[in-house]
């Protein structure tokens, strides 16, 4: 347990109830101060404990809003169980339009957390010993922030533990949303240094989500992540209403990109501006042209192009232009038409 993060509600009180998680600081400007992240706690008696997060990056404002919009209606009379929902991870990235805290972190990369560390490093110690071991599911919405742009999403890692893996498939699908992207994290990451990671570490159930991007929202996309969030709850038994999937609605079975291979990834071969040439959703092969590079100080050079480097759908695109080498410019996922064609595909 934390020695140097506390919560100011009682989480184990029925009825709904808001406060902070306070982490203790101290400042140029406060030499006694609290780094205070929003808390709140909707229950009503036994059934599934649901942590819902957002902003875990600052700039990936969709699952914000609609966790804070979801705190302010949620009554206790709706639900079965608990939610406790933590709108915005990263406060002060959010209120700076930046992906990393001003310290530089990357608060999606620092789990386990420190419990003596800095003020990111001990709330990510607060979830990871405080939260997620009481908890039954932990739901973690992102989008591509400032500079990807994700067709809209339900995803999952994929694990080795079998039964851990048939829970968090059920989750995903439970979303009902029209794509579901599946795969391993970004080569040469360290897995456990992610919220999910560390929550799938501990064995706990785990949902995940891209929901647009571009550092900006959209009808279409908050109105996927409210509806599927509703969707997801409902399939937990946690939200009063009945449960539908996409087969009970009349909708075509949900498509499944497989992302569990390095080459998904195309990354920038060079410094520049980068152009997209492809576009959200479109079908490429294997050395198709995706993107060009150019170089506004030295317009006569040739635009360096870009290219697929292997078969199949387009899911993110770049969605800041000015690029460094390495940085990844698009994901190709290979399109799976349902779960057991994905599995069969290798585990």
């Amino acid at each position: 347990m934390s020695r140097t993060a506390s919560c100011t509600i009682d989480l184990a009180a029925e009825g709904k109830s808001s406060g902070y998680i306070q982490i203790g600081d101290s400042t140029n400007t406060s030499g006694w101060a609290n780094h205070c992240v929003p808390i709140i706690s909707i229950k009503n008696g036994a059934g599934p404990r649901l942590l819902l997060l957002a902003g875990n990056h600052g700039d990936e404002y969709e699952g914000q809003i609609v966790a804070t919009e979801l705190s302010r209606r949620l009554q206790a009379s709706e639900i079965r169980g608990q939610v406790i929902i933590i709108p915005c991870l990263s406060q002060e990235a959010s209120q700076n339009g930046n992906r990393l805290w001003n310290n530089g972190a990357n608060f999606n990369r620092i789990f386990p957390g420190n419990e003596d560390g800095t003020i990111n490093e001990k709330l990510a110690f607060f979830l990871s010993n405080n939260l997620f071991p009481t908890c039954d599911v932990i739901v973690d919405m992102h989008s591509g922030g400032r500079s990807m742009a994700f067709i809209p999403s339900s995803n999952m890692v994929w694990v080795s533990d079998l039964a851990l893996r048939k829970v968090m498939l059920a989750n995903m699908l439970a979303w009902n949303t029209e794509y579901h992207m599946i795969g391993g994290e970004q080569p040469s990451t360290n897995p456990y240094s992610l919220l999910p990671g560390d929550v799938v570490r501990q064995g706990k159930s785990l949902s995940t989500g891209e929901f647009g991007g571009c550092g900006w929202t959209t009808a279409e996309t908050v109105k996927i992540i409210r509806d599927g969030l509703h969707d997801f709850m409902r399939a937990l038994g946690i939200l009063n209403g009945e449960y539908k999937t996409r087969t009970e609605r009349g909708l075509p079975e949900a498509k499944i990109l497989d992302f569990r291979e390095g080459d998904a990834y195309v990354t920038a071969p060079c410094d520049g501006i980068y152009e997209n040439c492809v576009d959200l959703e479109d079908e490429v092969k294997a050395g198709d042209l995706v993107g060009q590079l150019h170089d506004f100080n030295h317009p006569d050079r040739k635009p360096i192009p870009v290219y697929a480097g292997r078969a199949g759908v387009i899911s993110v695109v770049r969605g800041y232009p000015p690029v460094m080498t390495g940085d990844v410019v698009c994901t190709i996922g290979i399109l799976r038409k349902n779960i057991a064609e994905f599995e069969a595909a290798g585990n």
